[in-house]
């Protein structure tokens, strides 16, 4: 490494580096692979002398699409992990540069955007990688992040507490502060330092984990990696196999490692067996033991009253709420023109069988009548497409009447989110129309219907997800449960209505619960929250239930 490269290098880690030397330094890597690569081994190890490449940001992820080759070939595909170092090596860069106020250049943030200050109107999205399944009482460098929450590439550096993902190709990893690690793709992680356990099945075979001086791939496992400030590298498989090889070493014949052996690998890449030490994946979920959070709901509503009558001014119970629930009114109504809705509410006890562990189905639940019903309820908070958030709901249902055989009624129920500011104008609605199939129906009437038809004369639990964002697509997930679905922790690895393509700015603070046909129906448990924890009935004791 020259002299000049070295004190600029340094320099830009201390954090010490004017605007011009910057500029420098960013050039010098764009148009020199050996400058990258010095830049590269300097961070690595200035890395393992201290808790932080550089101070941070809240923006660190990185979109590795903008790095491609001249002849267009995304450089995370491209095989090469310098290619993928190379990418990181140009965030770093970035990030010092926006730290000391260098205009004109472009900050990365969580959503996977890159934003440039001068233009408000250019943004690249990437695509997220992974989910954040579980981070209660997790402590991070730099961010914020809340369980349910999309993961885009980049480096997560958690300082303390316990936290698991899952990634799109399937695999689920368990991670422990401290410990710092870069998500690379759907199907593969970096880890820099720390432990993680990794649970890679029914389909998720062939999961990358890289560290400095090695790459372990599962052959359908479940398998421990642990990085020292080091580098050192230890592998533990717990169930199945891994191979293994050094990082840099394509050529090489991988290793196979089986269950109950362990490795070290030292930072000569000399390999040595141990033996096997680390907690299983369900060890880790066991010790946390996740709980329900009914206590972050921002909106409930149990329908506890006794059973008869209820006029609508007098159903104000429930949590998160302006006002009690209502008809339509005559702003409200296209088709059909004349309400139709009743003017109370018939509350009933005990007409739902409830399999999960939740009081609803039990009490007070609310019954609607055949024919066109429509009741509106204000919420406090308002479901904000504009802004970078997350929202889950729940509620119970269950039909009344039976159906009958071969024949398919024009059937609908929907739970709809509108807007008091523009009614019709772009919606959110989770439910079923014709056949009894699950729809979402998003924006200016886009919908996606799933296929699969809703269980007949059952008790079914419908859970929904919208993941709203600044910039970029918005995210909708719908989920009919059955009576013999068991209901885990974490959000589903599989939802039955995925939402593609949908970008709207809508403040939804109205909740409209809807039903149309022959058929009457008993509805109960209405919850809104921003976790799957606050709002899916989990069992508080059975923390070892069969994950999907």
């Amino acid at each position: 490494m020259s002299p000049d490269l070295q004190d600029l290098i340094s320099a830009a880690c201390d954090g010490r580096a004017t605007a011009d030397e910057l500029a420098l330094l960013t050039q010098q890597l764009r148009e020199d692979p050996d400058a990258r690569n010095e830049y590269l081994r300097y961070v690595d190890l200035h890395s393992a002398l201290s808790d932080e490449v550089v101070p941070m940001p809240a923006a660190v992820l990185v979109d590795y699409r903008r790095f491609e080759s001249d002849h267009g070939q995304h450089r995370l595909n491209g095989a090469t992990a310098g290619n993928v170092r190379f990418g990181w090596l140009m965030v770093i860069a970035t990030c010092v540069t926006s730290i000391v106020g260098v205009g004109g250049l472009r900050m990365w943030s969580l959503t996977g955007q890159v934003a440039d200050p001068t233009d408000k109107r250019m943004t690249v999205v990437t695509e997220p990688v992974a989910t954040l399944l579980y981070a209660e009482e997790c402590k991070w460098q730099g961010i914020t992040l809340q369980e349910g929450q999309r993961l885009h590439p980049g480096r997560i550096h958690l300082i303390s507490g316990t936290a698991m993902a899952r990634f799109g190709g399937g695999a689920e990893l368990v991670l422990t502060g401290p410990a710092w690690v870069e998500l690379l793709t759907p199907a593969s992680v970096r880890v820099h330092r720390g432990d993680v356990v990794v649970q890679a099945s029914n389909g998720a075979e062939g999961f990358v984990v890289a560290t400095p001086i090695s790459e372990v791939v599962d052959l359908g496992t479940e398998f421990a990696v642990k990085v020292s400030r080091s580098g050192r590298t230890e592998v533990h498989v717990l169930d199945g196999e891994v191979s293994y090889r050094k990082l840099e070493a394509a050529g090489e014949l991988a290793k196979i490692l089986r269950a109950g052996e362990g490795i070290a690998i030292d930072t000569h890449s000399r390999p040595r067996a141990i033996p096997m030490n680390s907690p299983r994946f369900q060890d880790f979920v066991s010790r946390i033991n996740p709980k329900s959070r009914a206590d972050l709901l921002t909106a409930y509503e149990g329908f506890n009253y006794s059973p008869g009558i209820l006029p609508l001014e007098n159903s104000v119970v429930g949590i998160g709420w302006l006002g009690p629930w209502r008809r339509r009114l005559p702003e409200e109504r296209r088709a059909p023109t004349q309400e139709e809705s009743p003017d109370h509410l018939e509350i009933v006890h005990g007409r739902m069988n409830v399999t999960w562990p939740v009081p609803g189905g039990r009490l007070g639940m609310l019954k609607v009548p055949s024919g066109n019903v429509y009741y509106v309820r204000p919420l406090k908070q308002a479901i904000d497409l504009g802004s970078d958030g997350l929202t889950y709901f729940s509620l119970m249902v269950r039909e009344i009447d039976r159906r009958i055989d071969r024949e398919q009624p024009h059937e609908h129920l929907r739970l709809t989110f509108r807007s008091s500011d523009e009614y019709f104008g772009d919606v959110l609605s989770f439910g079923h129309g014709p056949w009894h199939r699950p729809r979402i129906q998003a924006g200016n009437g886009n919908l996606y219907t799933s296929p699969l038809e809703v269980p007949a004369e059952r008790t079914t639990l419908w859970i929904g997800k919208v993941v709203s964002r600044v910039r970029g697509e918005d995210e909708m997930y719908f989920r009919i449960y059955g009576e013999d679905d068991m209901l885990d922790y974490a959000e589903p690895a599989t939802w039955h209505v995925v939402t593609r393509d949908v970008n709207s700015d809508a403040r939804l603070d109205r909740v409209v619960l809807s039903s149309s046909g022959k058929f009457g129906r008993i509805v109960d448990e209405l919850r809104i929250g921003p976790t799957w924890r606050s709002v899916a009935p989990i069992s508080e004791h059975s923390p070892e239930q069969t994950r999907e």
